[in-house]
C-alpha cells in the first residue's frame, strides 16, 4: 500500500482473503518525497518488523522528525488528535517550494506553526508509537 494510509476495511479483507500475504502499509506526500512512516520490511538488521495495525502506517521513520500539534499549538500527547506536523528543518528529500508560488508554500505549510510543515492530516500517536 502506499499513499495514504489503508483503510482499516481493506486490511481487514485482505488479511482475510489472503493470510500468506505481508502487508506494508506507509503513509507519505509527493511533497516528502518518500514515505514518512511505514514497516520496514526484509531490514531486519535495522530493527524488528513491526505488527500492521488496520488504520495506522505504523512508525515515522528516522530522519522525520513528526509531532502532532493541538489547536492551541502545542504537541499532543500519546493518543491525543492532532494535526500532524514535520519539525523544520525537513529532510533533504522533502520540498522546499512550490514551482512559481514559493510565497503560497510558505502560507499554506509553514505559517500556521511557527517551526513546522503542516501536512494537512489528522491523526494520533498510540502507545507503541504508531502513528
Amino acid at each position: 500500500m502506499a499513499g495514504e494510509r489503508c483503510d482499516p476495511n481493506t486490511i481487514r479483507w485482505m488479511n482475510k482473503t489472503i493470510p500468506s500475504a505481508i502487508l506494508n502499509d506507509n503513509w507519505w506526500q509527493t511533497e516528502s518525497g518518500f514515505p514518512m512512516c511505514t514497516n520496514l520490511l526484509n531490514t531486519e538488521k535495522y530493527g524488528p518488523v513491526f505488527p500492521t495495525l488496520p488504520g495506522s502506517a505504523t512508525k515515522i521513520l528516522p530522519g522525520w522528525d513528526c509531532a502532532l500539534i493541538n489547536e492551541e499549538g502545542e504537541v499532543c500527547g500519546r493518543n491525543e488528535l492532532g494535526k500532524v506536523c514535520i519539525k523544520l528543518p525537513t529532510p533533504p528529500c522533502h520540498a522546499i517550494g512550490l514551482w512559481n508560488k514559493n510565497e503560497l508554500y510558505v502560507e499554506k505549510y509553514l505559517e500556521e506553526v511557527p517551526g513546522y510543515y503542516i501536512a494537512g492530516d489528522e491523526g494520533i500517536v498510540d502507545d507503541r508509537g504508531y502513528l
